[in-house]
């Protein structure tokens, strides 16, 4: 495939990616006014999509494919990162919050199981991108053989049960469902 062709469609991705692009803007420049775990997550969203455009112009020239792999893995690798972080601190905030309606005397608030699969799945699937994109840079970085092929399932593997395994643990404690009573009134202090 031509890298015209490649760009093209990084072009049309990052025009597609604006519903989520522009958001996170407004979340990153809303400062204090947003919690830290949503600016940190806008700014991966905003490095996730920065990654695609600037591959746009980069595929329009004259570079080596490990060039653009090692901008593409960059990229994932940060926004996965920032990721990560945005995770831990949303886990403190909720943890937070609920010791907040506990002093109130509310109880803390029931998650539901719809919230426990969209926190696997915000683990999963960045993991699933990482382990695609190094296997790729192994297989292409050198000369098609058994070893090499081995090597890279290998590595994918490792990522992605890597992932696996934080999803799982993440989704486990971080949205156990704990009893008590759920807020429905007012709050009174």
């Amino acid at each position: 495939m031509s890298h015209a062709v490649l760009a093209l469609a990084a072009a049309v991705s990052c025009v597609g990616g604006c519903v989520w692009s522009l958001p996170a803007v407004a979340d990153v420049r809303a400062r204090d006014d947003r919690p830290l775990s949503r600016r940190i997550a806008a700014a991966g969203c905003l490095t996730g999509w920065g990654t695609v455009a600037l591959l746009t112009p980069l595929l329009l020239t004259p570079v080596s494919w490990s060039v653009i792999g090692v901008v593409a893995a960059t990229g994932v690798a940060t926004t996965t990162a920032l990721a990560a972080r945005s995770r831990v601190h949303r886990a403190r905030e909720l943890r937070e919050t609920e010791k907040h309606w506990a002093a109130w005397g509310y109880g803390t608030p029931v998650r539901s199981a719809s919230s426990r699969c969209r926190t696997f799945l915000v683990w999963l699937l960045p993991g699933l991108l990482m382990a695609t994109a190094v296997a790729a840079a192994v297989l292409w970085t050198g000369q098609a053989n058994p070893g090499r092929t081995a090597a890279a399932a290998l590595i994918a593997a490792g990522i992605v049960g890597l992932f696996l395994v934080i999803a799982i643990i993440d989704a486990a404690q971080g949205h156990a469902v704990r009893r008590g009573k759920a807020p429905t009134g007012s709050i009174r202090p």
